[in-house]
């Protein structure tokens, strides 16, 4: 008995199906009676069956065995020719342990789909976290959805926009040919599973009426059927479809069962959240797509900052005004190490307390890379109402603006200058030569060495008080010719020439730097070159009297303009009167070395043909750097200089 039992345990563990095992079985059992007739007749949940097995000896006698449980499957056994030793009880024993083991045999096939079943929704919900678009999450889900269910084709239908059709999309294995296919909402069987909310199971898809169209573009082989709605938070939003195909090994495949359709059901929820979850994913992509446009479209430099100052991300007018080759330069980078310097405090205090709420307002200066610094507006504020604890620096330039206003202003005290300048330059000028003239007689006349040297003194300083009247009178006049192109890079080399023959004897170098592509500029004829004189000027008078004194004069092509800098190796200039040194008469100079006209000028020479003029410090020589830009010319045959 033992060894008849361990047979049946054996060929428990290898059995595919109830039916299989059913039939071994009888076998063991037969042989473990002798080889005597042995008659099963088993019913299961799914399965049932009759088996036989041995010789039927009539000499024997017959015992009768059976088995029913709970859930109302049920065996009856009868073995004929039985031996006379064999006790019915043996029988009953092998029987219910058969039996037992048939129930469990039975069960393998649905526990490994359920098994499958787990698998399949723990990888669909990696697929959902990892939000795929819609069309690659629904392949995947039919693929093993096919495989689950033993169906060779698979559809998915999802309403249009009108919600009066469905469209077919995606259609895979045999059902390959629907895909695209466009139902009607009132005139299909995957309309009316959409409408009602209620699955369709059907044996054989031919006998369904409204099923044609799809049935029509399908292949001859369609037969079973299993149609079930996907359900959202919205409402039903389509339907999944699974078929079954007759073929030579399967030509009467079986119908879908209601444990399928619990399958696909538990599949199906998953489907219909997994397609709500991508359009929600599209739609904030969309939403966040829009609005990066929208930020990067903006004229206004924005940066979006971690609560210590690096960079997450840019737009295009934060690249410009940082200075750098593009955003993936800047993010990841402190906003220190991008140039940018609060007034009075440093970037942690000016990011502190942001996360409190309270916006930080006040005035930056950001250095580029290139050296050019821009003057911005900033406003500071936290993203905590948007769920991030980063910060948003928003920057306003004001550099060209706040340039635009001291050059207003210059120009405007020019212009008050040279109001005066005209109505009083000339009437000054009258008593002047009385004064020199009396002077000079005074001087010839008169014996008197005191005498004469009072009236040395007074024509020398008639004479400067005249120089500083001519100089009243330049300043004041308007420009009365059109600017013309002028060759800047000869101009510097004459004025340069002239110059180093006086100062090698102050042992002042004069170094020249030129840009080929600078050559032609706008200007107004000898103007132009008494503003390099006079910045020269300026150059020679800082760095006179110092150890290595160097002045470097040098052009530079930059797109439509030219730049012009003289740069020396002197002090520099004072903070304090940096914001004066444009102003008429203004200047640091004694008395006799300068009437504190000279800058005015220039900046008025500039300004007539639409250029511009500012000081820098100089990095390369540690003084002053003036600059001047002048729009280059247009090629043209009147070229002056």
């Amino acid at each position: 008995m033992r060894d008849a039992l361990q047979a049946l345990l054996r060929e428990a563990s290898d059995a595919p199906r109830a039916a299989d095992f059913w039939r071994a079985a009888a076998g063991i059992v037969s042989r473990w009676a002798g080889g005597a007739r042995l008659t099963v007749a088993y019913k299961g949940l799914n399965e049932s069956g009759n088996v036989a097995a041995g010789t039927d000896d009539r000499s024997g006698r017959s015992i009768s065995a059976a088995w029913r449980d709970a859930d109302g499957r049920h065996v009856e056994a009868t073995l004929a020719g039985a031996p006379p030793s064999l006790p019915a009880a043996e029988l009953e024993a092998a029987i219910e342990y058969a039996s037992r083991l048939a129930v469990m045999v039975g069960r393998r096939p649905a526990l490994e789909r359920e098994r499958r079943l787990g698998s399949f929704v723990i990888e669909l919900a990696r697929w959902l976290l990892a939000a795929p678009e819609t069309h690659l999450l629904l392949r995947y889900t039919l693929e093993s959805l096919m495989e689950l269910v033993e169906a060779q084709g698979a559809f998915v239908a999802l309403k249009e926009p009108d919600g009066q059709n469905l469209r077919v999309s995606p259609a895979l294995g045999e059902a390959a040919t629907v895909n695209g296919l466009v139902l009607a909402m009132e005139a299909s069987t995957t309309g009316r599973v959409v409408r009602t909310g209620e699955p369709v199971l059907t044996d054989d898809l031919r006998t369904d009426a409204d099923a044609s169209p799809i049935v029509n573009t399908l292949a001859k082989g369609a037969r079973s059927a299993l149609i079930a709605p996907l359900r959202t938070s919205q409402g039903t939003v389509g339907a999944v479809g699974l078929i079954r195909f007759s073929s030579a090994a399967l030509p009467d495949p079986p119908p879908f069962t209601l444990q399928d359709l619990h399958y696909v059901s538990a599949v199906g929820a998953h489907i219909a959240g997994g397609i709500e979850l991508s359009e929600a994913v599209a739609a904030t992509r969309a939403a966040a797509d829009r609005a990066r446009a929208m930020v990067d479209a903006s004229p206004l430099p924005m940066a979006l900052v971690d609560t210590a100052g690096t960079v997450r991300q840019v737009n295009e007018a934060a690249v410009q005004v940082f200075g750098v080759e593009s955003k993936e330069t800047a993010i990841g980078r402190h906003l220190e190490k991008l140039g940018l310097s609060p007034s009075g405090l440093t970037v942690r205090l000016m990011l502190a307390g942001r996360q409190e709420g309270q916006p930080w307002h006040g005035r930056v200066l950001i250095t580029q890379r290139s050296g050019e610094r821009r003057i911005c507006d900033c406003t500071v504020t936290d993203l905590r109402g948007l769920g991030s604890h980063d910060l948003l620096v928003a920057l306003y330039d004001r550099t060209d603006e706040l340039r635009a206003q001291r050059e207003l202003i210059a120009r405007e005290k020019l212009a008050t200058v040279g109001e005066i300048a005209s109505g009083v330059a000339h009437e000054v000028n009258n008593p002047l030569a009385a004064i020199r003239m009396e002077a000079e007689l005074l001087g010839r006349s008169t014996t008197d060495q005191e005498a004469s040297t009072a009236a040395a003194t007074i024509v020398r300083e008639v004479d400067r008080a005249a120089r500083i009247v001519r100089s009243l009178l330049r300043l004041a006049r308007r420009a009365d010719v059109t600017p013309v192109r002028i060759q800047l890079n000869e101009l510097i080399r004459d004025v340069a020439e002239i110059r180093q023959r006086v100062l090698r004897v102050d042992n002042i170098e004069v170094r020249t730097r030129m840009d080929q592509a600078a050559e032609a500029v706008l200007g107004l004829g000898q103007e132009l070159q008494q503003v390099v004189i006079n910045l020269m000027t300026n150059a020679e008078h800082a760095v006179r009297g110092r150890p290595n004194a160097v002045i470097e004069l040098a052009t530079q092509a930059r797109h439509d303009w030219v730049r012009l800098t003289v740069e020396d190796s002197g002090p520099g200039v004072p903070a304090a009167v940096r914001s004066r040194i444009f102003d008429p008469f203004f200047t640091t100079k004694s008395p006799d070395e300068g009437s504190g006209l000279g800058l005015s000028i220039c900046q008025r020479v500039v300004a007539e043909v639409g250029g511009r003029i500012w000081l820098e410090d100089s990095e390369t020589l540690g003084g002053a750097k003036f600059v001047v830009e002048l729009p280059s010319a247009p090629v043209r045959d009147d070229v002056i200089y």
